[in-house]
Parts: C-alpha cells; structure tokens; sequence
C-alpha cells in the first residue's frame, strides 16, 4: 500500500513538471540485460580495469596479447547486440512526448535510451556506437547492430588476431581519413558535457534519478544540484536511496517497473 502512495505521489508531482529531468545509470539498461562493470559478475571481475579501461593499458595489452582480452570483448558485443531498449527507456520517451520530460542525462554508453526515442539525451561518459577521430576531433554514430555484427565477423579467430587488424576494425573518418576510436570515456580521461548536465539539473523542476548508485562523480551530484535549485527530486532503485538527503520519492523498485507504473499513473491524472 505504501508503494503504492509513492507511485501515486510521484504521478502526482510529474503530472505537474513543466520541465523535468532525468539522471540514468546503468540499472536502467541492466534490464536490457547489459550487466553494470562494478557489480558482481560486471566487466571489472573479468579484466583488470589498468587493462581495459584506460586508452593507455588497452592499447598496450591489445599489442603485446589481444588475446587475452579478446573473449571479455565478444562477450561484450554479445550483450550490446542482443540488448533491446527496456520499458524503462520508453517510459522516458512517453514523459517527453507528453511535454513533461525535457534531458535526460545518462552513464551508459549503449545508446538505447536514443534508440527508445528520446531526442535530448546528454551522455557523460560518450557512446560505445559513436566513432571520433583521432586526428580532427570529428565523430559519427553507427548503427549499433550492424557495427557490432561487422566487428564480430572479423574477430572470429582467436589465435589470428593482431592489433593492426584491431585498428582496421574501427572505420575510417569520413571526413580526413584518419583512424578513429570509440567515443567513449575511459578512466584519467574527462567526461563529457558535465557544464550542459549542471545546466538541465539547475533548469529542471523535477528531477528523476533511475537506477544510478550514486557514487561516480561528478554525475552523482546532479539531484543534489536540482533539489538545491528547488526541484524535487525522485529516485528509482531497488537496492537503496542513495540520494535520501534530497529525494522527496523513493521507489525501491526496479526501473522499467516502476518507471511504466508511474507512466501509467500520470496518464491518469
């Protein structure tokens, strides 16, 4: 019954928002069955973050022994290419169609909530499906599938894999030629759109933080930045309210259920 009430309560308040945001982290797209890197059986309990998550130890190890990476990155490409947008992701979509919702801001890097239909979403750690080149700053989404499939085709072979055919896997910039990387933020490197993000969080009368633990910074201050510009503030997580100094909703529920509970709702009123 309980549950219930802040369902309500959180209809009732985005019902009323005239300009609401949204800050996501990876429990949005863990029901896309995108499994988060930190969490038990995550990326970092398969490879060693100083191997992989930095651009310094990832070329490094991908020239000295890509095969030991090689089957974290088709587990990987498994995952994206099989990862569906989640009714969480289109609850998002419904909210804006609905003239409520105006940013969403999100963590992960698997384009979904883009493919779910949301036209402003700022990501802050890049876009695994988004190219940029090393040379003149240029970048370019991909289709997700077709990109995926065409990088499996060419990695099927464990033991005749190089780190030349690793760099010819990324396509060339359109725009001078030169080889390009996955537009992502990796660790020691800055994330992206951090002053637009503060920006939508200060402008937004209601902020919804979904399925984000709060504790990769700077994104993990936006709710504490909107509640202080007077917005309030609702948080989706099954595991714990990690924003409970500023929430005026917790809903311990996963997100694509209770984000489609509160659609429904505010639909309603």
């Amino acid at each position: 019954m309980i549950l219930g009430q802040e369902i309500l309560r959180a209809a009732k308040i985005l019902a009323e928002a005239e300009n609401a945001a949204a800050s996501c982290g990876a429990g949005i797209s863990a029901e896309s069955g995108i499994p988060t890197f930190r969490d038990p059986g995550g990326v970092w309990e398969r490879a060693d973050p100083a191997e992989m998550g930095t651009s310094e130890g990832l070329i490094a190890t991908l020239k000295t022994n890509p095969q030991k990476l090689l089957p974290v990155f088709r587990d990987l490409l498994d995952t994206f290419e099989q990862a569906e947008p989640n009714p969480a992701h289109f609850a998002l979509r419904h909210l804006e169609q609905m003239g409520i919702l105006k940013t969403v801001v999100t963590q992960n890097i698997d384009n979904l909530q883009q493919e779910a239909g949301s036209t402003d979403v700022i990501e802050v750690h890049g876009n695994g499906f988004r190219m940029r080149c090393l040379k003149c700053g240029r970048s370019k989404c991909y289709p997700r599938k077709d990109m995926i499939r065409r990088i499996k085709e060419k990695i099927q072979a464990p033991d005749s894999v190089a780190f030349s055919d690793i760099v010819e896997l990324m396509p060339k910039c359109e725009e001078c030629g030169s080889v390009t990387r996955p537009d992502v933020v990796m660790f020691g490197e800055a994330v992206k759109d951090i002053p637009k993000s503060f920006e939508a969080a200060r402008k937004c009368d209601v902020m919804l933080a979904i399925g984000t633990s709060g504790v990769v910074y700077p994104a993990a201050y936006l709710p504490f930045e909107a509640k202080e510009a007077g917005a309030r503030v609702i948080v989706v997580n099954p595991n714990e309210n990690a924003f409970h100094r500023v929430s005026d909703v917790y809903i311990p529920l996963k997100a694509a259920e209770a984000m489609d509970q509160i659609v429904k709702a505010v639909k309603e009123q």
